[in-house]
C-alpha cells in the first residue's frame, strides 16, 4: 500500500467543521453577520471571500488511480476524507508527476471558522454543470432543482425538504455543513473520474477473475453479485469489485474496481461468514433503507489480483432457486437493456453509439442466465463452467 498523506485538522476543529455552538440549520456567519433565511448567502461572493484562494497543497492531497484517471482529494473536513479513504483506500496511488499524462480530477474542500457551509472546490478537464451531473445520476433519489438560488448559481436538494443541500457556479459548490454531504460529493467525484474514460465503459455488476478469464455477473439489486463474487473469491479466484465493473470496450479487458465490500443481510457462503467473521467491519445505511457491513476487499481477500483479464464470461441473475442452474444463450438486440451501462457513461455521449459498444461487448462472451441457489453451490457451478470453458 502506498504511503497516505495526512492533513492537518480544519480551523473547526478535529471534525474539521466549524464551531459546534453555531447552528448551521439557521443561519451562516459571513464576516460576523448572521444571514438569516438559511445556511445561504443571498450573495455567495460573500461567502467565498470566507475561504483563502491559494494554490493547492500537494502534501496533504491523497491520490486515488480509478482505472486509468487520477482522483486528488484535499479536504479540511475529515469526515469527507475519511469516507474517502473507507470506500475508495484500495486505490490509493502515489502523486502524479508532472511528465505524467493521465486524466485527473481535483476535489478541495475548505473549511471556514464561523461559517456553516464548507467550500468544494471540483477542477475537471472539462466543464461540468454539478447540478445537471448529480440530477442524471440520481433520477430515484428524491433531489430537484431549488429556484430560490442566488443570480448564477444554482441549487440541489431534497424536493421534499424545500430547502438545498448545496448551491454550485462553475468549479466551485457551497455544501450545508450541517447536512450528510459527504456521501453526495464523493459519489460524484468518483463519477465524475468514470465519465471522462470513454474508452471505458462501467455498469452496475461484480466481477471475478478464473484461471485467467474475466467474468461479469449482473442483475437488478439483490439479486446476489455481492453474495456470488465474494463466494467465489473464498474458494481461491480473483476478487475484482462487487459494485462496479470497468471493461475496456475496445480490447475487452476487465480492470479490477475494488471498492470497500458491501454485504447485504442474509445468508453467505460458509467460508465467506468465516472470513467476515474474521474482519474488522463498519455498519453503513444506503439510500434504499438498509444497514450494510463494509470491509475492505484486500483485508477479505488478500490475493494480489491482476492489472486486468480478457472479459469470457457474463452471468446475468435471475430469480432464486432451491438449486442453482444456469442456461446458456446468444444474445438479441432486445437483450441489451439487461447489460445497461452506468449513468455516467451516458452523459456527454451518443447512447446510439454506447449501446452499440455494448452489443459489441456481448457478441463476444459467453452469455448464461444464472438461477442462484446457496451461494457455495452457485459459486461451485460457475467456476465449473468458466473452468470446462
Amino acid at each position: 500500500m502506498f504511503s497516505k498523506f495526512q492533513s492537518s485538522p480544519g480551523p473547526g476543529g478535529d471534525s474539521g467543521r466549524y464551531p459546534a455552538q453555531s447552528n448551521p440549520a439557521r443561519y451562516c456567519t459571513v464576516n460576523g453577520d448572521a444571514q438569516a433565511g438559511g445556511v445561504w448567502s443571498p450573495n455567495p461572493k460573500a461567502l467565498l471571500d470566507c475561504f483563502p484562494h491559494q494554490e493547492p497543497a500537494a502534501p496533504v492531497c491523497d491520490w486515488y488511480r480509478i482505472v486509468d484517471a487520477l482522483v486528488g482529494i484535499e479536504s479540511q473536513d475529515l469526515r469527507f476524507k475519511s469516507r474517502f479513504r473507507q470506500l475508495y483506500g484500495e486505490f490509493l496511488c502515489h502523486p502524479p508527476r508532472v511528465s505524467d499524462r493521465v486524466q485527473q480530477i481535483y476535489c478541495r474542500v475548505q473549511v471556514s471558522d464561523g461559517v456553516s457551509t464548507h467550500l468544494v472546490t471540483i477542477t475537471t478537464p472539462e466543464k461540468v454543470e454539478i447540478v445537471d451531473f448529480l440530477l442524471n445520476l440520481y433520477r430515484d433519489r428524491g433531489y430537484a432543482e431549488m429556484h430560490d438560488s442566488p443570480a448564477d448559481w444554482r441549487s440541489l436538494g431534497f424536493a421534499r425538504s424545500g430547502h438545498p443541500l448545496l448551491i454550485s457556479k462553475g468549479a466551485q459548490v457551497f455544501v450545508d455543513a450541517g447536512q450528510p454531504w459527504q456521501a453526495l460529493i464523493a459519489t460524484c467525484v468518483i463519477n465524475l473520474a468514470m465519465r471522462m474514460q470513454s474508452e471505458l465503459l462501467f455498469f452496475h455488476a461484480a466481477t471475478v477473475g478464473i484461471g485467467g478469464a474475466g467474468v461479469l455477473m449482473t442483475g437488478d439489486k439483490g439479486a446476489g453479485k455481492s453474495t456470488l463474487s465474494m463466494a467465489l473469491a473464498a474458494q481461491g479466484n480473483e476478487f475484482f469489485g462487487d459494485e462496479v465493473a470497468a471493461v475496456r470496450s475496445q480490447t475487452l479487458e476487465l480492470a479490477p474496481f475494488r471498492r470497500a465490500v458491501s454485504v447485504r443481510p442474509g445468508p453467505q457462503a460458509p467460508r465467506v461468514e468465516k472470513i467476515l467473521g474474521q474482519t474488522a467491519c463498519f455498519t453503513e445505511k444506503f439510500p434504499d433503507g438498509t444497514n450494510r457491513r463494509r470491509a475492505e476487499a484486500s483485508k477479505l481477500f488478500p490475493r494480489k489480483v491482476a492489472d486486468s483479464l480478457p472479459l469470457r464470461w457474463v452471468f446475468f441473475l435471475r430469480s432464486f432457486e432451491d438449486r442453482p442452474r444456469a442456461e446458456a444463450f446468444v444474445p438479441r438486440a432486445n437483450d441489451l437493456r439487461l447489460l445497461a451501462p452506468l449513468p455516467c457513461t451516458f452523459l456527454g455521449a451518443s447512447p446510439a453509439v454506447t449501446m452499440m459498444r455494448v452489443a459489441k461487448i456481448l457478441s463476444k462472451v459467453n452469455c448464461y442466465f444464472l438461477h442462484p441457489g446457496l451461494p457455495e453451490e452457485t459459486a461451485r457451478l460457475v467456476e465449473g463452467i468458466v473452468r470446462a470453458g
